[in-house]
C-alpha cells in the first residue's frame, strides 16, 4: 500500500526525516483501512462535505495544502532570522485532514457522509488519535489538531499557522469559484 500512496501523493518525499516519513505513511495506511478506502479512493473522495458538488478531491487538496504550504515556508525562511521546521510542516500538512478518511464513508447508494465516528469527532481530533497511534511526534500531532476552527483563538505554531492558512485559502477559494462566497 506504501507505494500506491506515494504514487498518489509524492510530496510525502519532502520529508527529510526517513523514520518520519514512514510513519506518515503508517498513519494514512491505517487511517484508510480503518475508513474501510483504498488509496485510490483519496482522489474520489471530495474533500469537504460543506460545499455540495465538492469540485477537489481530497488528495487533491492534501496535495494543494502541502504545496502552498512549502511554498510558503520557502519564502518565510529566505526573508525572515525565524525558520519554519520542514518536516514539522510537511507532515503537518500532509496529515492535517488525515481523520477525514474515518469521519466519512460511502453509504449505500455510493454517496460519500459522515461515519458514525465523524458524527462523534471531527476530523482534527480523529486525525490527532492516528497520528498518536503511529508515534507522530506532538508538534506534528499540534498542526493537525489546530489547523481547523478547534484551533481558533488558541496557540498555533508557526508552523500550525501556515498550515491553517494554506488550508483555508484553498477551502475560501473553491467557495469563492463556485460563487458561494
Amino acid at each position: 500500500m506504501k507505494e500506491r500512496i506515494l504514487k498518489l501523493f509524492p510530496e510525502i518525499d519532502w520529508i527529510e526525516n526517513e523514520e518520519l516519513k514512514d510513519k506518515v505513511l503508517k498513519t494514512l495506511e491505517d487511517a484508510l483501512r480503518i475508513g474501510g478506502w483504498e488509496p485510490e479512493d483519496m482522489d474520489k473522495i471530495p474533500f469537504t462535505l460543506l460545499i455540495k458538488d465538492c469540485p477537489a478531491s481530497l488528495l487533491t487538496h492534501f496535495r494543494g495544502v502541502t504545496r502552498m504550504a512549502k511554498k510558503a515556508m520557502e519564502e518565510f525562511n529566505a526573508l525572515y532570522d525565524y525558520k519554519l521546521d520542514n518536516d514539522t510542516l510537511i507532515a503537518g500538512a500532509i496529515l492535517h485532514d488525515v481523520g477525514k478518511l474515518v469521519e466519512y464513508k460511502r453509504d449505500a447508494d455510493g454517496k460519500v457522509v459522515k461515519s458514525d465516528l465523524g458524527k462523534d469527532l471531527r476530523h482534527p481530533f480523529s486525525g490527532v488519535g492516528l497520528a498518536m497511534k503511529n508515534d507522530i511526534p506532538s508538534p506534528i500531532c499540534h498542526c493537525i489538531a489546530v489547523h481547523a476552527g478547534e484551533g481558533d483563538g488558541r496557540h498555533r505554531s508557526p508552523e500550525a499557522v501556515v498550515i491553517n492558512k494554506c488550508d483555508f485559502l484553498n477551502f475560501e477559494t473553491l467557495k469563492s469559484f463556485m460563487g458561494l462566497i
